[in-house]
């Protein structure tokens, strides 16, 4: 009788527990999760924090938390900590135990293997009893995001098209003054500054002389990238690889002539994810506009949104001029030669860099592939 007993006071204390669990044991849960940066290159590491606060009396035996991340963020191995990855997701699973009132901080290292934008959405909590009779789950909707730049490529800045690294070169096409060349002294005319004034043509003369400075090239350059991976592609891009790539000679490019002090801009047949229309940044300079580039890039999707000789085309007809104008391409054929033509004609260098599984080829002046850029094709 008394082992009846017993059993009956078990089983009711047992049911007890697991209802005050199964009610309570996700009650003043609080959970965090965030990246510690806001933004990083391909190929580098971050850290991904979690935090979990129990605030309440009620411990918390176990508690499983549950997302999908991408598979191209690559974690670390820790304990109580799981992983199974899929073609495009992977499951992570975090293990926490609880007690009354205390918080708990893990950090996950994280080596960011490729080139996209990363978001934070939702996470699964479920905790339970000790003797798992019951559990209880929660959704929990998370805001964060990772942009991870594209690596920009080593581009020797000798092989970009010629005017926008060239800036020193005299010219009578560009109408900029230019400080740092000069080609002679002139009379002091109002609105000259004292910095201007040449000493030593001043003494000899008797009356205030200035440099009279030459006109050089003005410093920009567009960079337009086709997503088209061969010629007469119909919707898809197959080679995923390739185009990356090309994104890499974009990134390196606009580095290499923003480290120069010069302006850059950039324009692609790709959207940017969530939107439908093809990217089109004006040329500036500065760091700062270098990063908001590379984030348009961080956030391509590799799909197309016109034909690239469209995209030309427009450019064309919008009869800008004085610029330099680098091609990223996969091909080149008599649709592209006759856009850049028309580019030619408004005033503008054009070159072509034409993209392949190995290197980048010299397209317009026919060179054979190499370990770097091919030479530009300038205009007259």
């Amino acid at each position: 009788m008394v082992l009846f007993w017993f059993i009956v006071a078990a089983v009711a204390i047992l049911s007890v527990q697991s209802r005050v669990f199964q009610r309570f044991v996700l009650r003043h849960i609080k959970y965090e999760r965030r990246f510690t940066s806001k933004a990083c290159y391909s190929g580098e590491q971050v850290e991904l924090l979690e935090e979990m606060a129990n605030a309440k009396w009620l411990p918390v035996p176990w508690l499983r938390v549950e997302s999908q991340l991408s598979t191209h963020l690559h974690f670390q191995k820790q304990d109580n900590f799981s992983v199974s990855s899929g073609q495009l997701y992977q499951n992570h699973k975090s293990f926490f135990s609880l007690a009354p009132y205390t918080k708990i901080r893990r950090t996950h290292r994280i080596t960011c293997a490729k080139r996209g934008w990363y978001t934070l959405q939702t996470v699964t909590l479920t905790g339970g009893d000790l003797l798992g009779l019951s559990n209880a789950s929660e959704q929990i909707a998370l805001q964060g995001e990772l942009l991870v730049y594209p690596k920009p490529a080593e581009v020797p800045i000798q092989e970009l098209p010629y005017h926008s690294w060239q800036g020193d070169q005299s010219v009578r096409r560009w109408v900029i003054n230019d400080p740092f060349v000069i080609a002679g002294v002139r009379d002091y005319q109002a609105g000259d500054t004292f910095k201007q004034i040449n000493w030593k043509a001043t003494a000899k003369t008797g009356s205030f002389q200035v440099h009279q400075y030459d006109f050089t090239a003005d410093r920009r350059l567009m960079i337009y990238l086709n997503v088209d991976d061969a010629e007469g592609m119909w919707r898809s891009v197959t080679d995923l690889a390739l185009i990356e790539r090309g994104i890499e000679w974009a990134a390196g490019a606009a580095e290499a002539v923003i480290r120069q002090g010069m302006e850059v801009g950039f324009g692609t047949n790709m959207p940017i994810r969530g939107m439908k229309e093809s990217v089109l940044i004006e040329p500036r300079g500065g760091h700062e506009h270098l990063l908001g580039l590379f984030e348009e890039m961080a956030k391509l999707e590799i799909e197309r949104t016109e034909l690239f000789h469209h995209l030309l085309e427009r450019e064309a007809r919008s009869g800008f001029s004085e610029r330099d104008i680098l091609m990223i391409t996969s091909y080149w054929n008599d649709e592209l030669e006759q856009q850049a033509n028309q580019l030619r004609y408004n005033g503008n260098a054009v070159a072509v860099w034409t993209l392949t599984e190995k290197a980048l080829v010299n397209q317009a002046n026919g060179g054979q592939a190499s370990a770097s850029a091919s030479k530009e094709e300038v205009s007259a």
